[in-house]
């Protein structure tokens, strides 16, 4: 009866999935470093402030990370390492990869990277029938295959909606995050997108472990000393810099080394990052898309430090005095700012704000169409129309034929909310003068939700929706006919 307490639930199960991974994190680690490195990896892993944001947000990231972090494990230490896994092992690995793709579709690259690099492996052993690994792809398929099939009968395609609203999306908010006009969604993406795409995607990767305190104090600095756009030039640069010396790094110390076994988790990673960079794009939730490429950079920061306590092993007194200060500054920046994101981070109160009001002010047989709806059609209590397709592909249909104004009217909706600029996005353009109307007549405002931003307003509305966001082809017809 309390829709809360499943909420604390989840988030507990996603802390423990965490504790886990830092386990296997440390067991992974500790196959090419010392006891002392390895620990001080797991733990600046634990206490990652984008690892204690992403534990905590509710989602799938975390299982997923965990069944990612078991599998590579496994596969080091039962198969890849030994000349004649057993084919029980096989089986076992089969079974790790059919959850993990099952937790997180794009998990399949990690799968795919494996199955390379055990391929390799077994070629240069001489052997020329890679029957492990047919054991191996049968398994995960028929993990898999009950999702398949089920998707196909339930729902007509074996691929989550999820997916392809990901990258309709992205290239919808393109003008929110000025990385192109509204026109985009009907040209498609150009190469000044993607290259924008690229450049997010790398700049994530400050967020490591071992390099979030140094952006993070350069980011406060710069806020009093420089302009916004200075420092995300400055920014890119160091970035580009510290990049260029951890490849250096990783071709002169891991390269040819016991550690080379690992360049299946430098392929994953890199695949991740070209599919999520060159075609499924979402560069607002690329920290969570690229939790698994932050979980590999925080092994190789295992190596690292290794290397780095070898390093100092060669100094003189003084100079590893001075060493172990400025690493000790660095731990403690590091705690503050973990135990600042655990304990003092504000998460999105909006929608709870809103699902509340919506409860209060609603009647309950109310339908209400919301484009960001997960949370408030669960706390509410009342039927949620989701229309930005993530889970709904008529709605993300309608938005990409530009009839999203006709599927509303046709599918049984209310009352229409959501953020004023997303509304407008849509639905618009709007001029100023329909702006006007529109906030005069809405049903909901940030005066009664308190969530700056919000609108709500009851259908019909004065001022017709535009929807020209899609292409709006001649004769295209109204999406919700396939409702």
């Amino acid at each position: 009866s309390d829709p809360i307490t499943p909420i604390y639930i989840a988030l507990v199960l996603l802390a423990l999935c965490t504790v886990a991974t830092t386990w296997f994190l440390y067991r992974i680690i500790r196959r090419y470093t010392g006891e002392a490195a390895a620990l001080t990896a797991a733990a600046l892993w634990v206490f990652c402030p984008l690892v204690l944001r992403q534990t905590a947000n509710g989602l799938e990231t975390a299982l997923a990370l965990l069944l990612v972090a078991a599998s590579a494990d496994y596969y080091l230490d039962r198969i890849r390492n030994r000349e004649t896994p057993p084919r029980a092992a096989f089986v076992r690995l089969g079974l790790l990869l059919g959850f993990s793709v099952l937790a997180r579709v794009d998990v399949a690259l990690f799968a795919l990277a494996i199955l390379l690099d055990y391929l390799v492996v077994i070629r240069r052993r001489g052997l020329t029938t890679p029957g492990g690994v047919l054991r191996c792809v049968g398994t995960a398929a028929v993990v898999y295959l009950p999702w398949f099939v089920y998707g196909i009968v339930a729902v007509g395609t074996p691929l989550q909606e999820s997916g392809a609203a990901t990258r309709f999306l992205a290239i919808a908010y393109a003008p929110f995050f000025d990385l192109g006009p509204r026109t985009m969604i009907v040209d498609g993406p150009d190469a000044s997108f993607v290259w924008a795409h690229v450049v997010h995607s790398l700049e994530v990767l400050k967020l490591s472990p071992m390099t979030h305190v140094v952006f993070r104090v350069f980011q406060r600095i710069s806020f009093l000393t420089i302009s916004a756009e200075t420092f995300a030039v400055v920014s890119d640069v160091i970035g580009a810099m510290m990049l260029a010396l951890s490849t250096l790094w990783l071709f002169k110390y891991v390269r040819g080394t016991r550690r080379g076994e690992l360049n299946f988790l430098l392929l994953f990673s890199v695949l991740l990052m070209i599919a999520y960079s060159t075609w499924i794009f979402g560069v607002f939730f690329y920290t969570r898309y690229y939790y698994p490429v932050i979980f590999v950079a925080a092994i190789y920061a295992g190596m690292f430090i290794e290397d780095t306590f070898r390093w100092m092993a060669r100094l003189s007194l003084y100079r590893r005095r001075i060493v172990a200060g400025v690493i000790s500054l660095y731990i403690v920046a590091f705690a503050f700012m973990g135990w600042s994101r655990a304990f003092h981070s504000m998460p999105v109160y909006r929608f709870y704000d809103v699902a509340e009001w919506v409860a209060a002010n609603t009647a309950e047989d109310a339908v209400l169409g919301i484009f960001q709806g997960g949370a408030i059609g669960y706390l509410s209590g009342r039927r949620v129309i989701n229309l930005d397709g993530k889970v709904n592909r008529y709605a993300r249909a309608a938005l990409r034929d530009g009839t999203i104004g006709e599927y509303v009217a046709g599918a049984g909706i209310d009352i229409v909310m959501d953020d004023h600029g997303v509304l407008e996005l849509f639905f618009g353009p709007w001029d100023e003068e329909e702006n006007r109307r529109i906030e005069e007549d809405a049903f909901c405002n940030a005066d009664n939700t308190g969530v700056p931003g919000w609108l709500g307003y009851r259908l019909p509305l004065d001022v017709s929706p535009h929807s020209n966001v899609g292409a709006a082809s001649p004769g295209s017809q109204p999406a919700s006919r396939s409702r």
